[in-house]
């Protein structure tokens, strides 16, 4: 049994999909296939229940998928125990949204980068869907999101900070003068929306469902920056961070829209599998996170 085939196992049994495990795992197609025929004809069971739409576990496969976790736990726990006299090494995948890539994570990176100078990241945009998946598989080590509720009983959820938002728009806006905008007034505007960043859109989405007002049209971007220069030239609102939009804010190409609600806010989370070994990288990581990005006495774990 070899542990590469517990991972592309496991990979499997998260993703449900023979395709997306090679994706994942920089394998080809017939590598994934042929890692479970061998682990199944050692096994000498059945792990996978196979038709042309759908890859499911079977009573033999769910069983396995138990201990399979366990081994790779082991396995993982024993490289670090090994090298824990030498120099740290190791990577972390992290999902994290840009704004909090682009305003947070400078000082984060280097409180960690003059502690552990060989340790490797990548970081790739994030929203909730597939997250417990892929951190299941061990695609993502950790992730992060800007919303304002977000529960899941297999993952640990610390809340980090309260991000403040703002409803931005134009100097031009016929309603960029007013000290109090209804949500029908803007009802017609285009509204800018980070297709791959945070999900505090949807408490917006949300006010405007419970006063019953249908939005009009909806502009997705997968950049602030390019959000914020289109507003800048004339077009449409868009709720974003404070910190994101202070600096435009500020020089007066951009003007908060003071919505009838009030001030509006989301909460900053750190999300990561429960009931897992987690390698001391991480944990030294998001300790530094806690330290750095968290008032005192602020952080909290769901």
């Amino acid at each position: 049994m070899d542990i590469r085939q517990l991972y592309t196992f496991r990979t499997i049994a998260a993703l449900g999909s023979f395709n997306k495990t090679a994706d994942a795992l920089n394998y080809a197609q017939s590598t994934v296939s042929e890692q479970i025929k061998a682990l199944e004809g050692g096994l000498g069971v059945t792990l996978f229940n196979r038709d042309r739409k759908n890859i499911s576990l079977t009573p033999a496969g769910e069983l396995f998928l138990k201990y399979a976790q366990k081994m790779i736990n082991l396995e993982e726990e024993i490289r670090t125990e090994i090298k824990e006299c030498e120099e740290v090494h190791g990577s972390l995948s992290i999902r994290i949204p840009e704004t909090i890539s682009t305003y947070y994570l400078p000082p984060v990176l280097k409180k960690f980068k003059d502690c552990f100078p060989h340790v490797d990241f990548h970081f790739d945009s994030c929203s909730s869907h597939g997250l417990l998946e892929e951190l299941r598989s061990g695609i993502i080590n950790l992730a992060f999101l800007i919303t304002k509720e977000f529960r899941d009983v297999d993952l640990e959820i610390y809340t980090l900070i309260e991000v403040p938002l703002m409803m931005v728009t134009y100097p031009k806006n016929p309603t960029a003068a007013k000290s109090c905008v209804q949500l029908t007034e803007i009802k017609n505007e285009p509204i800018f929306v980070t297709s791959s960043d945070c999900n505090y859109f949807k408490i917006l989405e949300q006010l405007f469902i419970d006063q019953k007002i249908k939005l009009s049209t909806l502009y997705r971007i997968n950049s602030i920056e390019a959000i914020k220069q289109n507003i800048i030239a004339g077009t449409g609102v868009a709720l974003l961070s404070k910190i994101a939009v202070h600096e435009e804010i500020s020089k007066g190409s951009l003007v908060e829209l003071h919505l009838e609600k009030g001030p509006l806010s989301a909460n900053m989370v750190m999300i990561r599998l429960k009931n897992k070994w987690h390698p001391p990288i991480l944990e030294a990581f998001m300790d530094i996170i806690k330290k750095t990005l968290s008032p005192a006495k602020s952080v909290s774990k769901v």
